[in-house]
């Protein structure tokens, strides 16, 4: 079941099958948009990192907050 209100926090984020992140919070599948702080805040490692896993070159390896 979705929350009304979850803030996505990198923290919650995990990368998931598919090259999709979903947040262990509130179970949604979420994108660069949803998530908090602004995916332009984290940083290039992070942001290297989810978009390495997008493409499906990661083999499984989480984004670290």
């Amino acid at each position: 079941m979705t929350m009304l209100a979850c803030t996505h926090h990198v923290s919650w984020v995990v990368p998931v099958d598919g090259n999709k992140h979903q947040c262990l919070y509130c179970r949604e599948i979420v994108t660069k948009k949803d998530i908090y702080p602004k995916f332009e805040e984290l940083g290039a490692d992070y942001q290297a990192r989810w978009d390495r896993h997008e493409k499906g070159e990661d083999a499984g390896k989480a984004p670290a907050p």
